[in-house]
């Protein structure tokens, strides 16, 4: 029987790579999908691929005075939601509410979460099941997000907030925000060396990569190079990216190195006229870019710490928030890169680093991680699929008994 699986994300590509394979799985096998996240641009990717997409089109906005200013740090996701305006009860309680009535009239079997809070809400008022797919510092039995330091007290939380929508809903409270990133089922699209747990409730599934993330005919160069990988030059945090490729050009301009930067959102017109000669740039990033790239300078995105280590290559990351942090503190202590933090450093700094890690024993390490990765065979895309597939038919089969 077709099945009608909705995927509920955050924003940004990360999300969408990671599940684009499992909405292909769905799809091949006939079943009607569709997706809901934010931002522009990964809502015309989505779309793209040939999937739906629902907009969030509530009009409802949070009040300034009810809002905290965000920023790169965040110690926790109370303190990320204050910044998203879910302090104001009015604006969540409308967020919530629209999303229960997304579901209702797209009539989900399945929900898949990679960071929506509301959408985990809605589906468990409306008693459909919950797939998860989530990091470990998102994971209410996750290591920490900011776990190398202490938490400052009295930081604003949400979940108060929250928790009397949940209670008009006749729902369970919560304690944390991260509750809401548990399901029926938890998928960590990682390894446990990345992604600590500290319980058996999550299934490892190892990274998931979605090759086609651009058009084909990109034109690299063919002796090895350094790839830059900023993510959104602006977010939730700020111009953050853009101040990621501020840092490269300054360091690279010039030099003899060959720079490429992978940019969906392009670069602004001051930035492009004044490219120097070595440093070029394409307009997407995809993993198998990284085949003759001798660095890898990115982000902190949990997609891209493991695509370079899966293919052998070292990174060098300058993570723009707390939990990009978090994924380079990860991978500066499996051996397979460097990162340094953004405003800490000069260009000459960068370069020099630069430099030695791309011709240092990093290279080495991430291969070694990346043998270690295939021989423990994880599923991927599929595996999801699979187990989403026999929890919908156990629960078909228990509906059939009562």
């Amino acid at each position: 029987m077709t099945k009608r699986i909705f995927f509920g994300l955050s924003g940004g590509l990360g999300p969408v790579l990671r599940s684009l394979p499992v909405a292909e799985h769905f799809r091949r096998s006939g079943h009607t999908t569709a997706f809901s996240i934010y931002g522009e641009s990964s809502a015309a990717f989505i779309e793209s691929r040939g999937f739906k997409h629902l907009p969030d089109d509530d009009p409802t906005v949070p009040s300034p005075e009810k809002m905290i200013t965000g920023g790169p740090v965040f110690y926790n996701l109370d303190h990320y939601y204050a910044g998203a305006g879910l302090l104001d009860p009015d604006f969540t309680g409308a967020w919530i509410q629209h999303r229960i009535r997304m579901l209702e009239k797209f009539n989900a079997d399945l929900v898949i979460t990679d960071m929506s809070p509301h959408t985990a809400i809605a589906a468990r008022y409306l008693g459909i099941p919950v797939a998860s797919i989530t990091q470990s510092c998102f994971h209410p039995d996750g290591q920490p997000m900011h776990y190398w330091g202490r938490t400052p007290r009295n930081l604003p939380r949400v979940t108060p907030v929250v928790n009397r929508i949940l209670s008009r809903l006749g729902l369970p409270d919560i304690r944390g925000m991260e509750q809401l990133n548990a399901g029926t089922l938890n998928f960590i699209p990682g390894i446990p060396e990345m992604d600590p747990v500290r319980t058996n409730g999550v299934r490892y599934v190892g990274p998931i990569e979605y090759p086609a993330a651009g058009p084909a005919g990109a034109r690299l160069p063919e002796e090895p190079f350094i790839l830059v990988y900023p993510g959104r030059l602006q977010d939730t945090a700020g111009a953050t990216g853009l101040g990621l490729l501020n840092h490269v050009v300054e360091a690279f301009g010039g030099k003899k190195e060959r720079v490429l930067i992978a940019g969906s959102d392009g670069l602004p017109d001051g930035l492009k006229e004044g490219l120097p000669r070595n440093i070029g740039m394409i307009p997407y990033f995809n993993s198998p870019m990284l085949k003759n790239c001798r660095l890898f300078i990115h982000h902190g995105g949990h997609g891209s710490c493991l695509s370079a280590i899966m293919r052998g290559v070292p990174s060098l990351i300058l993570p723009t928030h707390t939990e990009r942090e978090f994924n380079a503190r990860k991978v500066q202590e499996m051996g397979a890169g460097e990162y340094m933090l953004p405003g800490t450093f000069t260009a000459e700094h960068l370069y020099k680093l630069s430099m030695y890690v791309s011709e240092d024993g990093y290279k080495e390490r991430a291969r070694e991680l990346a043998s270690l990765i295939r021989s423990r065979n994880y599923g991927g895309a599929k595996e999801i699929y699979k187990r989403c597939m026999s929890l919908m038919e156990r629960r078909a089969l228990a509906l059939e008994e009562l």
